[in-house]
């Protein structure tokens, strides 16, 4: 897809109002801006200004790219195959929405890839000022950070400095995980097509490492991933403890009060287990940023982990049968796709323990704060 073809996203049709037009108009510059700025990696690597550390990570990412193109059978071709040099830490910023008493999410329609629920803007004041007009709305809204996205193969995607420079265990985790959505991509299933993307992302890594005999480091990195995973989990069943709250037939006023009481039980249960949820790591999160939005952004990102998992494990780890299996999912209907999530990621909980630290964290009893007690007065 060449880059005079972004333009015709502004001709299509149902894109009239000022607010939707000028999000399109800030993607496709921020996009072409991108891609103005890519020098071809030789280049990079055969410059004398280009310092010893930018260009050992390049080396990096070349020879992870090749092991993503061979082992795991992912497309590359032209792929991360040059550099970008940003002046900021992040490529973009994502705003996701969700309404006060529901953690369905704020779903935003795009030509070719679907919906997401999410919004995507180059310049953090933009990201800003669109949440800041959707709580305005009386939406809960949250902003992250991104460091790297996909466009899914339509371009060719430079290496950024908001990531080149991570540890190899993230960078590889990274790069196998963003050109996994180049392989299967399945329309207006985030959750599908993040869970897909992320399980590769690990998978990928732990075979990159054990081909060179170091999963020691791979362990270790494993390891230091525990608390994201932790809190994760304990996200995981805030988020349905509160699905279960807002599907209560109560009115406005009764539901805010079950809200806040069910706000400040996960707050104690974050407290009570602040040492395994990453000893601190979260706290200016829970404390300023923890709201529906930023539950929707987590659910997104790790749902189907389990049952791609088991997927894989069927097929003995071939790759190329794995892909298949995937792109069979991605063809079915969104309601026959999730069924069959469900029931593999049954089977994974049927067949092994989860082993992170999640499991020492019990926040079961902070359900009732929001169901059979009475609400907060």
């Amino acid at each position: 897809m060449k880059l005079r073809h972004l333009w015709y996203l502004l001709l299509l049709p149902g894109l009239s109002g000022c607010e939707t037009l000028g999000f399109y108009q800030q993607a496709i510059w921020g996009q072409w801006q991108i891609m103005r700025e890519r020098v071809p990696l030789d280049e990079v690597l055969a410059d004398s200004a280009t310092d010893v550390g930018t260009r050992d990570q390049l080396q990096v990412a070349t020879d992870l790219l090749d092991f993503a193109e061979v082992e795991l059978r992912l497309p590359v071709a032209e792929r991360y195959r040059s550099f970008v040099q940003l002046d900021r830490d992040y490529v973009v910023w994502n705003v996701f929405a969700a309404e006060p008493f529901n953690l369905d999410a704020g779903y935003w329609c795009y030509p070719i890839v679907g919906c997401a629920p999410y919004r995507g803007y180059f310049d953090e004041v933009r990201a800003q000022r669109a949440a800041e007009r959707l709580e305005r709305r009386d939406m809960e809204t949250y902003l992250g950070g991104v460091p790297a996205y996909s466009t899914l193969g339509w371009f060719d995607d430079p290496l950024l400095s908001t990531f080149v420079h991570w540890p190899e265990a993230d960078l590889a985790s990274l790069l196998f995980h963003e050109l996994a959505h180049g392989r299967v991509w399945a329309a207006h299933d985030t959750a599908f097509n993040e869970s897909f993307a992320s399980f590769v992302g690990e998978e990928g890594a732990r075979q990159w490492f054990a081909r060179t005999d170091r999963l020691d480091e791979w362990l270790a990195w494993r390891q230091r991933q525990k608390a994201w995973h932790a809190f994760r989990a304990f996200v995981v069943q805030a988020k349905s403890m509160l699905e279960e709250v807002y599907a209560q037939p109560v009115g406005d006023a009764v539901m805010a009060e079950m809200k806040a009481d069910a706000y400040r039980s996960i707050q104690a249960c974050y407290a009570a287990n602040r040492e395994l949820l990453g000893a601190g790591r979260y706290d200016e999160l829970m404390a300023e940023r923890f709201n529906n939005a930023f539950l929707v952004s987590v659910g997104t990102y790790a749902d189907w982990l389990p049952a791609f998992a088991v997927l894989f494990r069927e097929v003995e780890g071939d790759w190329g049968l794995f892909y298949e299996a995937v792109d069979n999912l991605a063809g079915r209907s969104l309601e026959a796709r999730t069924v069959e999530l469900e029931s593999l990621s049954q089977q994974r909980k049927s067949q092994e323990a989860d082993d992170s630290a999640a499991d020492q964290i019990d926040c079961k009893s902070f359900a009732s704060h929001g169901l059979d007690a009475e609400p907060a007065r």
